[in-house]
């Protein structure tokens, strides 16, 4: 896959099959574009094109908001990667932008230095002024032009639009298991293992401080999880919060520490990803360090129970 700094950035294609958004998360719904962009490319032996911004739009138009992405950009560059596609288009967001004639896009953002035999966009896709380069005017254009266009239907989950929205509502919710269900992939942090106070182990359940430079985390509580290190899989627990209990005075705003189960290296430094399978309990103070230990083993007790044999 080619990552293009923007269109301008490269000589027009020859022929393709594109697809424009935010793709923020890269959930099932987006996923159905993805592959029709796919079966198309190979039906018309055209080059596969996605083509995203950043930063996210609404962090320009709406800073107020303080939209925060899903997953950070890299990871849809690696499954995009993963699943085929020929060109990556990260095109660069701001007002100006958002403030071109639809027209202008259209002929000056996609059509000259793309080509596209077909275009694939969402249900609710829109660009330029006003937002009026729409899919009715796509499908009017689309006629004059004697452009291949396909407009993909709202994916739905027992009646429910699957969006980024959505999603980012229900992973701040602690409703992790549907968000999962939404995405169509298990939600995860990754980051470096960083030193800490070291409790954990002193009272015999030693704890991973992630660092992670994700802008979406889930509700504070605890958590069953998949833990990734150096290649292996492993199940944990993980606390997302503040320590109550010890009313200590953390770096991060938010702490997460993850106790890997049958698992005792040391790992400072090194990376970890963890993804978050089912939201156990909220984060809890406890009257002392006797207490919090028979609630961690019970959780432990859960988790491992539940979740080990699955591997």
């Amino acid at each position: 896959m080619i990552i293009h700094n923007g269109v301008k950035s490269f000589s027009a294609l020859h022929s393709s099959v594109v697809t424009i958004g935010n793709f923020d998360g890269l959930h099932r719904g987006h996923q159905e574009l993805i592959q029709k962009v796919l079966r198309l490319s190979k039906e018309k032996k055209a080059e596969s094109v996605v083509m995203t911004f950043e930063p996210h739009p609404a962090k320009v138009l709406f800073p107020e908001k303080k939209l925060n992405r899903i997953f950070p950009l890299k990871d849809q560059e690696e499954i995009l990667a993963s699943w085929g596609i020929d060109h990556y288009i990260v095109e660069p967001f701001s007002r100006a932008l958002s403030e071109l004639h639809r027209d202008e896009f259209l002929l000056d953002w996609i059509l000259k230095p793309l080509n596209p035999a077909s275009l694939v966009v969402g249900y609710d896709f829109s660009f330029g002024s006003n937002r009026e380069g729409n899919t009715s005017f796509l499908q009017e254009k689309s006629k004059d032009l004697n452009l291949d266009l396909h407009v993909v239907p709202p994916f739905k989950i027992e009646n429910e639009i699957v969006s980024s929205s959505v999603i980012r509502k229900l992973i701040a919710d602690a409703k992790i298991s549907k968000a999962n269900d939404f995405l169509g992939r298990k939600f995860y942090l990754q980051g470096v293992v960083e030193k800490g106070a070291e409790r954990g182990r002193k009272i015999g359940f030693p704890t991973a401080n992630i660092y992670s430079p994700a802008e979406t985390y889930p509700a504070k509580g605890v958590y069953a999880c998949n833990v990734y290190h150096d290649g292996a899989k492993y199940i944990g627990v993980t606390n997302v919060g503040n320590n109550p209990t010890f009313e200590e005075i953390t770096k991060r705003p938010i702490q997460v520490e993850v106790h890997i189960l049958n698992f005792d290296k040391f790992i400072y430094g090194e990376d970890l990803r963890v993804e978050f399978l089912e939201y156990i309990r909220g984060e809890k103070r406890f009257s002392g360090v006797a207490e919090l230990v028979e609630q961690i083993k019970k959780d432990v007790s859960y988790v491992r129970d539940k979740y080990a044999k699955m591997g």
